[in-house]
């Protein structure tokens, strides 16, 4: 590992979390703490190279992705997608709505604000958090609702969405989702939702259930 990594995520660690922290510092603090795990874990981060060649290793063997493969035309939309493949317990169609490794590697990363200065944060670490949440957030949701015919009420999301280039991040979206003999839900459901060119697919299902 170099040195350089080493200054760059203890700067990010120096983000402490507050009730009022500033998204990117939270985002930068969250993104610093994974790298720091992996590293932990005997993973290495060889940030001597740029991070354009971080994304071109990440993309070898990809599909080039210039749309939003299977995506809704609205958030409510895409709620009830979720709805549906939640009762059915169809985990294909839940895939289906988050993004691809394709569409983080071509659509999603590129515009991302944790891979410019001063984050550049290499694109297999971010989509490997990316992954790991949502993937938890996942089994938790059909853990608890998996097999019941869910209802989503009161879909929110009372933040203006923040622009990355042709990106449009709709993040802390709030909803209540009921099903007869479960507690009902309320409150950051699902994850952060990416919006481009008019359709809308989950980043991923990381939630605080």
């Amino acid at each position: 590992m170099s040195a350089r990594f080493v200054i760059v995520a203890a700067l990010l660690l120096t983000a402490c979390s507050t009730p009022a922290e500033d998204p990117a510092a939270a985002a930068a603090r969250a993104q610093a703490a994974h790298v720091q795990a992996v590293i932990a874990a005997g993973g290495t981060v060889d940030s001597i190279l740029p991070i354009a060649v971080h994304l071109e290793r990440f993309r070898a063997g990809l599909p080039r992705a210039d749309t939003l493969a299977s995506a809704s035309p609205s958030i409510e939309a895409l709620a009830q997608r979720l709805a549906a493949a939640l009762q059915s317990r169809d985990t294909v169609a839940m895939n289906a709505m988050v993004l691809s490794r394709a569409e983080f590697a071509y659509l999603f990363y590129p515009e991302s604000a944790m891979s410019k200065p001063p984050y550049e944060a290499p694109p297999e670490l971010l989509w490997g958090q990316i992954l790991a949440s949502s993937d938890d957030g996942a089994g938790k949701l059909l853990a608890r609702f998996g097999g019941t015919p869910v209802r989503i009420r009161a879909l929110r999301c009372p933040d203006a969405p923040e622009q990355e280039g042709a990106n449009r991040l709709h993040k802390r979206c709030e909803a209540e989702l009921t099903a007869p003999g479960v507690t009902s839900l309320k409150g950051n459901v699902f994850g952060t939702i990416l919006e481009r060119n008019g359709q809308f697919k989950f980043v991923g299902f990381a939630n605080r259930v």
